[in-house]
């Protein structure tokens, strides 16, 4: 008898007996009438597993999604390899749930620990739609494969181009914010750029941006990371002088201490400048009326050292988790009030998922003139509070209209 328990007692034959109807019915399945087949409740770390039809190069495969640690990682199988990738998979997971959905049906299958294979099968009464384009390449600007030679010496591809396992996060991240970032320019006619990065620190962003507007675009753009860790800096820019990026620079700088005196910059980005350091970039960018901002802010610890109630909103900050979460979203709604007050028209997402980082808020603001009316709102909710901004600061109180 298989122990589902542990996994050590399992051999191949007696897993493969186990799901045998199983690995033939799906195997048999109508790939352009098959949705989706999902694997899941395992012991092992591949937690779950999602199959879906595709055609790749005109060719019949299966598109594997395994969800290990809350990360996806994917694989195409070809049709012909489709059985064998089956019984490797259901012979070193042992699941004891397997869902195949079909345009018409949804069939179940359940193991119980005493090897008691069910099956049950109901009517689809769902309107699924079932596309076979390889739409998972589409999700990222930036795929694995592409020779983006920097991020092998920044430890996020390997030398053949494919993503290390343990900076994935990273490299979705990435790829999120370049996304955002491309889909805010695509109104905009210009091919100059220039770009100023705060915080950069091993600048994965920078290189992926450098590449992604100058090889992939064709755009004459220039970028300069600010960082202040000196050793940082310099291993940057000996990355960028070996593959010939002359426009991509690196610079020793605290952001609090640099001279807001570039007009020519169109673009500033922050991703998880800790603290104030993001009230310097968007101070930066307010005084150069730079045209577009991306900031993903980070440890907003600030206001949580000031914050404090006596009233009935100190139930709001009683419990020290809901104090950090309620300062941090005060603190990035005045950022977000000072920008409107200051000519831009200002609006919030989330650039990933929370299982990449919970630090995952996007500020992106894009300069018009219009400024917001906001000083009185502004000026009423810091005092109810009892707190300072450094943003407000920085712009001093007569700049708040």
């Amino acid at each position: 008898m298989i122990d589902f328990e542990k996994r050590s007692n399992v051999n191949c034959e007696e897993g493969l007996i186990i799901y045998k109807d199983v690995i033939d019915e799906i195997v048999g399945l109508p790939h352009s009438e098959t949705f989706k087949i999902v694997f899941s409740v395992t012991k092992t770390e591949v937690q779950k597993v999602v199959i879906k039809p595709i055609m790749l190069k005109k060719s019949k495969a299966w598109q594997c999604e395994k969800f290990i640690g809350g990360v996806a990682f994917h694989e195409n199988i070809p049709e012909s390899g489709f059985r064998v990738y089956l019984e490797r998979l259901l012979d070193e997971n042992l699941y004891k749930q397997i869902h195949i959905i079909t345009r018409d049906n949804v069939i179940a299958y359940r193991v119980s620990k005493k090897l008691m294979l069910s099956r049950t099968k109901t009517a689809n009464k769902a309107d699924v739609k079932i596309t076979l384009n390889h739409d998972k390449e589409k999700d990222y600007l930036l795929m694995e494969g592409m020779p983006v030679q920097p991020l092998v010496d920044l430890g996020v591809f390997t030398k053949d181009y494919r993503v290390v396992k343990a900076k994935y996060n990273k490299f979705r991240q990435i790829n999120s914010f370049l996304k955002i970032i491309d889909g805010g320019l695509r109104k905009d006619t210009d091919v100059v750029l220039n770009v100023v990065e705060f915080g950069c620190g091993k600048s994965y962003l920078t290189f992926i941006l450098y590449y992604y507007f100058t090889v992939v675009k064709k755009m004459d753009v220039k970028i300069t990371g600010y960082d202040i860790n000196s050793d940082v800096v310099e291993f940057c820019n000996d990355v960028a002088q070996k593959y010939g990026y002359k426009k991509l620079i690196f610079i020793k700088g605290d952001i609090s201490k640099i001279t807001p005196c570039q007009s020519d910059v169109d673009m500033i980005i922050t991703l998880h400048a800790c603290n104030t350091a993001t009230d310097y970039a968007m101070y930066y960018a307010i005084q150069n009326k730079v045209k577009y901002i991306f900031c993903v802010p980070c440890c907003q610890q600030e206001i949580n050292a000031q914050i404090c109630r006596t009233d009935e909103y100190a139930l709001l900050l009683r419990h020290g988790l809901f104090k950090e979460r309620f300062s941090a979203l005060l603190t990035d709604c005045i950022r977000c009030e000072v920008l409107s007050g200051a000519g831009y028209a200002v609006d919030v997402i989330e650039f990933v998922g929370e299982e990449n980082t919970p630090k995952n808020t996007m500020i992106r603001a894009r300069y018009t003139g219009y400024k917001k009316n906001n000083g009185n709102e502004i000026r009423k909710l810091t005092s109810q509070f009892g707190v300072e901004h450094t943003l407000l600061k920085l712009i001093g109180a007569k700049r708040v209209n």
